[in-house]
């Protein structure tokens, strides 16, 4: 039977406040005890969801956690704007970056350091998101370069994006609460411009 349009609206809410709930339990269960240390049976049981309804939508764990990160970093980090430079659209990114890296509490690429290298399946699902969400940056900061004129070498975009990870990431697991709006300015100025402009 064909279900009604507000049948259909009164399940589309529910999915939806089933999945928030199983993010909210993987961001709070990793919080807890690290990502090593839950399991699907946890998850389930702090979202009050069965293990079914779960496995209907995520392969594993790894999945899971990969999910519930996208979604952060997609709530928490808005998509950098035209900032009118380069420079500042690559202060912007970088800063987007950072924000991403350390998370605002929750599953973050730098709290699941062990995670990702000691499963597989994780490591690659967030190596994929890294790439994305980087060749998803680096397309829109050519974009609104060329719109405004500047000169830009676009095959290089892709190395710049690269540095700014792994620089940002580095100094993030290294260096906690020693890194911030200089040392990304410093990065921009002395590696990123010259490598993009000159």
């Amino acid at each position: 039977m064909e279900m009604s349009n507000s049948s259909r609206s009164l399940h589309g809410v529910r999915g939806e406040s089933r999945e928030r709930a199983i993010m909210d339990a993987v961001v709070e269960l990793i919080a807890e005890v690290g990502y090593e240390r839950i399991s699907m049976d946890s998850i389930a049981a702090r979202a009050r969801a069965s293990k079914t309804t779960i496995y209907r939508r995520w392969a594993g764990k790894p999945e899971l956690v990969a999910h519930a990160l996208r979604r952060r970093a997609e709530g928490d980090v808005a998509a950098p704007p035209d900032t009118g430079s380069i420079r500042g659209d690559l202060l912007a990114n970088a800063e987007a970056i950072a924000t991403s890296i350390a998370g605002s509490g929750g599953p973050s690429f730098l709290g699941l350091v062990e995670g990702i290298r000691d499963d597989p399946v994780l490591r690659e699902l967030v190596h994929q998101q890294i790439d994305a969400a980087s060749e998803r940056s680096g397309a829109t900061l050519v974009e609104h370069a060329r719109a405004r004129g500047e000169h830009i070498h676009a095959k290089r975009v892709p190395a710049a994006f690269d540095l700014m990870v792994s620089h940002l990431f580095l100094g993030a697991l290294l260096r906690p609460g020693e890194t911030g709006a200089h040392e990304r300015g410093a990065l921009v100025d002395d590696i990123l411009l010259p490598l993009l402009t000159e």
